[in-house]
């Protein structure tokens, strides 16, 4: 069975998200691991949250794409079968989700900013480390929420 160009859209989404995890749990890693960065290091680190932020914004808009195709209403599309099988599936995970997604984008550009003007220094100043973490840590669990809501939609739909 061939894949609609939607699916492909979706997936390549949910790929992009995992990625974007990723990336942060190697930034915690080199937070918590580190003593000191090489000049090679904070570069890396920096294309990194750059590449992951950009990523990220990539993500917000293919999943704005694939949504518009979720709330059509037809009686064959995810969001009917959603409201006639399970109707607090949409209200709560996918009615908010919409909204709580555009704070990605922020989180991602800030993360990138404070690495990127901070380099080397993100391991050596206790201040910057903690905040650093605690974006990563909120990013982190913003980004796995967003993944549990996102299921319910692209995946229990399909198997419907």
């Amino acid at each position: 069975m061939a894949m609609t160009f939607v699916e492909i859209v979706m997936l390549l989404h949910g790929f992009i998200a995992s990625i974007a995890l990723m990336a942060a749990t190697l930034l915690i890693g080199v937070l918590m691991f580190s003593k000191e960065l090489s000049a090679e290091d904070v570069s890396k680190l920096k294309w990194i949250s750059v590449v992951t932020a950009f990523l990220v914004f990539v993500m917000d808009f293919l999943g704005g794409y694939g949504y518009t195709f979720y709330r059509v209403r037809d009686p064959t599309s995810a969001r009917s079968i959603i409201l006639e099988t399970a109707p607090w599936a949409h209200e709560v995970a996918f009615e908010s989700m919409e909204y709580v997604s555009l704070l990605g984008p922020l989180i991602a550009t800030a993360i990138a900013y404070v690495v990127w003007h901070y380099g080397a220094d993100i391991v050596k100043e206790p201040a910057v480390k903690r905040a650093l973490l605690i974006m990563l840590v909120i990013g982190i669990l913003w980004g796995l929420a967003l993944l549990g809501a996102g299921v319910i939609p692209t995946r229990v739909a399909s198997v419907k």
